[in-house]
């Protein structure tokens, strides 16, 4: 996998993160912005706005979302994730040993929506709403083919917005991966998170027969119950595959996807899923593979497992195409996306905010305010 979404990197291979004066100069940060330190605690710095220059517009953010994945792995003094233990070598696409690859204090963020609040790309004027997967930041820039290709629709909100510039395409590459195997089919969604819900509205929305969402919270199990879900509740059951198979045939579930990022979760995808059927990994899996047993069904019954990073998207799709699917999806109110449960708290108190996501039966997402 390449660098985290919304985190835009240096060509270097020994500083793959850019510096925060570096982001400042550009515009690209500005105002109240979300950083995370050396002890891994979030707060919130204010910066100074670069100059505008030409083709481009200065965006105000109204709203931008915690990724209760990707994000919290930077949370912490124990975070996870792997940029802050290893060195990513861009021309090896590896991880070595050697010095971190991004230093605190971080700068990080793929949610956001807003509006221009000054402008120097005549076709974009102030008050144009936009959505991006730009960071939390109070302004933002954007050039002006991003800002054209980014416009908000009417009729739908900031809080549709945030989620249609990354989060929205995240979910949409997962199913693209399952090659149509979801199509007048049963399938199963590991993980009733953001990225578990919209997968599987999409999932439903591309032709699956049934859709079944396993998770272990009764409180998301019930979200997924009334976005119109079929639900499975894992702690409810002695073995989810056994469970599933027993009661849609062994051989009917082609594709299952994980989205949980957990790798139990996904040792029970591979075990569920029908011989030589697929596993989407959608998830973002932290260390070793606990739960893994790769001799088991994995080895006897041919599964294929795919991963759906966004870095890597589908050869049929774009990033761009992918959007406008979303969009088309969301506007068809095939998929929902800003009312899914959201606490919303401003930015100022972003700390309490990425502490609410540690309680994830209580917390789906996290919103954060810029009034």
């Amino acid at each position: 996998m390449g660098p985290e979404p919304g985190i835009v990197p240096r060509r270097s291979t020994s500083d793959v993160f850019p510096r925060i004066d570096t982001l400042v100069k550009s515009g690209l940060i500005g105002g109240r912005t979300v950083q995370i330190n050396d002890r891994g605690e979030v707060g919130c710095h204010s910066y100074p706005l670069a100059p505008l220059s030409h083709g481009v517009v200065r965006v105000r953010t109204a709203r931008s979302v915690i990724s209760p994945g990707t994000e919290m792995t930077f949370y912490g003094k124990a975070a996870t994730n792997v940029h802050l233990h290893k060195t990513w070598d861009p021309n090896l696409r590896l991880f070595v040993p050697g010095s971190p690859s991004v230093e605190p204090p971080i700068v990080f963020g793929y949610r956001a929506a807003g509006a221009v609040v000054d402008s120097r790309v005549v076709d974009v004027p102030v008050g144009t709403r936009l959505f991006g997967n730009w960071f939390h930041t109070e302004f933002t820039v954007l050039d002006a083919e991003t800002a054209r290709g980014q416009r908000l629709p009417d009729g739908l909100s900031y809080e549709d917005g945030v989620d249609l510039g990354r989060m929205g395409p995240v979910c949409l590459n997962a199913v693209a991966y399952a090659e149509g195997k979801h199509v007048a089919a049963p399938a199963v969604v590991f993980g009733a998170g953001p990225v578990g819900l919209m997968t599987a509205q999409i999932v439903r929305a591309g032709g699956a027969s049934d859709v079944y969402v396993v998770d272990r919270l009764p409180g998301r199990l019930e979200i997924a119950d009334g976005l119109g879900l079929q639900t499975l509740n894992a702690s409810a059951v002695d073995d989810v595959a056994v469970e599933l198979k027993s009661r849609v045939g062994s051989d009917s579930i082609a594709v299952a996807f994980e989205c949980s990022g957990s790798t139990l979760a996904l040792n029970e995808a591979i075990r569920l899923v029908r011989r030589r059927g697929a596993v989407v990994a959608a998830g973002f899996y932290q260390g070793e593979g606990n739960g893994l047993f790769l001799g088991e069904e994995f080895h006897h019954n041919a599964v294929k497992i795919v991963s759906a990073q966004i870095g890597n998207i589908h050869p049929d799709w774009t990033l761009g195409t992918l959007r406008a699917r979303v969009v088309e999806l969301v506007l068809a109110g095939q998929l929902v996306l800003g009312e899914l449960p959201r606490v919303t708290v401003p930015v100022e108190k972003v700390a309490a905010g990425f502490e609410a996501l540690t309680r994830p039966n209580d917390v789906l997402q996290v919103a954060l305010s810029y009034d």
